[in-house]
């Protein structure tokens, strides 16, 4: 599980010390897997990073997530999560708007 966790803060190293001043300036993403498929939640990111980089981490996690529910038999809630539609900075932290 350790190992999963830090697939998660490799992705998070790479955008934790930016703030968000202009909301147009970052975008979002799927992240992580439910043990009943789909996304876990959704990350914001500035548009400013090598975004190629941090896709590919994000998607390093979430297929490390899907082995690990298929390996433990892990179980979640089955709940369809819609997707944002779209990002807000408040006090320099991007918020994900439903």
């Amino acid at each position: 599980y350790r190992a999963l966790m830090d697939s998660f803060d490799d992705a998070l190293d790479l955008i934790k010390d930016i703030s968000c001043e202009n909301a147009e300036d970052w975008s979002f993403t799927p992240y992580g897997s439910k043990a009943c498929g789909g996304p876990q939640w959704f990350i914001a990111y500035p548009n400013s990073i090598d975004t190629e980089a941090f896709l590919e981490k994000i998607e390093v996690y979430t297929k490390a997530e899907q082995d690990y529910n298929i390996k433990w038999s892990i179980f979640s809630t089955c709940d369809v999560i819609n997707p944002p539609i779209g990002v807000a900075c408040e006090n320099g932290f991007p918020i994900l708007k439903f």
